[in-house]
């Protein structure tokens, strides 16, 4: 695909209100982001959880999933650490790309690749991220850590995660009819 159309395209005063909320927007899904990565890494120690034993009462949590670690072999928490990271990290990318997206349209880039890219990327992570809880929830289960899991996201992230990837397809198609219109002028 040709580099032609502009990086930053001529935008109308409208846009100028755009332009603060995806400010805001790119610091909170910034802020998304971090506190996201940080929950991922911390997850990380979920293993030494019976070596340091707090008393019994340890529990990791995520996007409404609690698990108690009280009375859990290290090689359990392994499994539910292994759990937990399949949950988190679709999370992780989603707000990177949703931050990234933001971004670029605080700056005024709407129509160009990469923002097409992070729309792209984002929606991919927010369907992922529906069956990554899936797939947590059974290792949780099949790992014998627990019997039960209620993990219900919902469909919102599947139907709302095609939608995105569509959208972005759309918008790389409307990129490439603009810049096919500009060649002919």
């Amino acid at each position: 695909m040709s580099e032609s159309f502009p990086t930053i395209v001529s935008l109308s005063p409208d846009f100028e209100c755009a332009r603060k909320l995806s400010r805001v927007m790119a610091v909170i899904f910034t802020i998304g982001f971090w506190l996201t990565l940080l929950t991922a890494v911390l997850s990380l120690g979920t293993p030494l959880a019976p070596i340091i034993d707090a008393g019994g009462n340890s529990t990791i949590g995520f996007n409404g999933l609690n698990i108690s670690l009280a009375g859990l072999s290290v090689v359990q928490c392994v499994w539910v650490m292994l759990a937990f990271e399949i949950i988190i990290l679709p999370a992780v990318f989603l707000m990177h790309h949703t931050r990234r997206v933001f971004g670029h349209f605080a700056r005024g880039e709407v129509f160009v690749l990469p923002v097409i890219r992070h729309i792209r990327g984002a929606g991919f992570w927010l369907f992922l991220s529906y069956f990554a809880g899936i797939a947590g929830g059974i290792l949780l289960v099949a790992s014998g850590v627990t019997q039960h899991v209620h993990y219900d996201s919902g469909l919102w992230p599947l139907g709302i995660g095609v939608v995105t990837f569509i959208a972005a397809h759309v918008m790389e198609e409307a990129r490439r009819i603009a810049d096919d219109n500009a060649g002919i002028v």
